[in-house]
């Protein structure tokens, strides 16, 4: 009888735990092994957009207290150009992903099931959600801002030398 994918894993984690055990130990100081977890995201929580902070706020909001709401408000950021984790799809793809997972949360909050995605998934928007630069929109002050910190060398052959500031003043001659 082969083995089965399902008693790969559990050797695998028999073995994971047993070689931590070993380094509890200290008998193996050279040979650790590194477990490495990923989430698996299902299509409909891969398309939740990252949106900018407040935005994610309001969506989280309108889904607390109206089961739906800002994941249908949130499937409009896409269409702005919102980043997901799932690239290869074409952005309407990703656009209908959100409003199924609205209507799903709006059809099913009558037996409450809705009503707790719907906070479950605001959770994940906000959790998604950078401060700032969620949409690119602040790469050129981004730049800006590395070339105030490193501005660049002036050449030496210049009447211009570089000062402590970072700015070139004249030199006299």
């Amino acid at each position: 009888m082969e083995p089965s994918h399902k008693d790969a894993e559990t050797a695998a984690a028999a073995a994971a735990v047993a070689a931590v055990a070993a380094a509890d130990r200290g008998t193996s100081s050279s040979s650790g092994v590194v477990v490495q977890v990923r989430e698996k995201k299902g299509p409909l929580r891969a398309a939740i957009p990252y949106m900018p902070f407040p935005v994610a706020v309001i969506c989280l909001f309108l889904n607390t207290f109206v089961p739906g709401l800002g994941t249908f408000v949130s499937a409009f950021t896409v269409l702005c150009g919102a980043r997901t984790d799932l690239p290869d799809r074409h952005v309407c793809c990703v656009f209908w992903l959100n409003i199924a997972a609205a209507l799903i949360q709006m059809l099913t909050a009558i037996v409450m099931v809705g009503w707790i995605m719907s906070i479950f998934w605001g959770m994940d928007m906000v959790i998604l959600a950078k401060p700032q630069n969620a949409l690119g929109l602040n790469r050129g002050v981004e730049a800006y801002a590395q070339i105030l910190m490193d501005p660049p060398q002036i050449p030496h052959g210049d009447r211009m030398s570089r000062s402590a500031d970072g700015w070139g003043k004249p030199q006299p001659e």
